[in-house]
């Protein structure tokens, strides 16, 4: 857990509060985050069975912050059942957060973790971020930033593929897995002559004394299964030459590589032909 947080308990309610954001006002705004999905300010940014994420600006003791605030529902019997054996998605998160930071990764920073227990069983849990500023998520900043073919833009383009599968290769190679590493939970800030890259959507993040090929794959994949719909073969081959380094000179390993990236992704899209097909 992150060391400057603090635990605040009351009856079968635990919150998690980072220290310098546990002030008298603030107690009163977390109390129950569901307030804020009310208010006039708030724009509910995902609204789905399992999750609900709006974005609101409060202020603190003349302090704006302008929080990320995301609900998990238990939104069947089995989720609740299972929840009295596992922790609450808001506390999962705040784990992740811990691993991303500990490992020194960027995430949004965390503020607070909420969950609240009947009998055991998770009624509702919340995870409030502060926003990144200046932030878009990677399919949106590659469409509005680096889209157009301009012999800048392609200079750009590559120095983008190469931050990223650089940051793909330093989490795998410390261990850390992120269970759903598409372009909507990668936030990317541009900087003087880089962009920083940081990761959301943090309840499946997880650390291991050595990370599987599977699991290397399975990012690789999700990937290429959102923002690989927007690059170019050659951009995709380039982000595996950078993440594989001096590996992607060996045949057998570039070939294994591309192999494996390629069935699962057929795998997947015919699992979401199957699905939209059910809808």
């Amino acid at each position: 857990m992150l060391p400057d947080f603090v635990l605040i308990r009351h009856r079968a309610t635990s919150r998690w509060v980072d220290a310098n954001f546990n002030k008298p006002a603030v107690k009163r705004l977390i109390w129950d985050p569901d307030r804020f999905f009310s208010d006039e300010r708030c724009v509910v940014v995902k609204d789905q069975k399992k999750i609900k994420v709006a974005r609101v600006a409060v202020e603190v003791s003349g302090e704006l912050y302008r929080i990320f605030i995301k609900r998990y529902n238990a939104f069947s019997w089995r989720a609740r059942l299972l929840s009295i054996f596992t922790r609450s998605g808001a506390f999962r998160s705040l784990q992740g957060a811990a691993i991303l930071q500990n490992a020194g990764f960027a995430t949004a920073k965390p503020l607070a973790a909420l969950e609240s227990r009947r009998c055991g069983v998770v009624t509702k849990s919340f995870y409030l971020s502060e926003e990144i500023a200046d932030g878009k998520t990677a399919d949106t900043y590659w469409r509005e930033d680096l889209s157009i073919a301009q012999p800048q833009r392609l200079r750009r383009r590559r120095q983008f593929i190469s931050g990223l599968a650089l940051t793909f290769q330093a989490l795998h190679r410390q261990g850390v897995y992120h269970n759903d590493l598409k372009d909507a939970n990668i936030i990317v800030v541009p900087e003087k002559d880089a962009e920083l890259f940081y990761l959301l959507d943090l309840e499946g993040t997880r650390r291991y004394s050595d990370l599987n090929l599977r699991r290397k794959v399975k990012n690789i994949v999700q990937l290429n299964h959102t923002l690989g719909r927007l690059l170019r073969r050659t951009e995709k081959m380039y982000f595996l030459k950078v993440y594989l380094g001096s590996s992607f000179a060996s045949k057998r390993i570039r070939r294994r590589w591309v192999t494996a990236v390629l069935e699962q992704s057929r795998r997947r899209d015919l699992k979401s032909r199957r699905v939209r097909k059910l809808l």
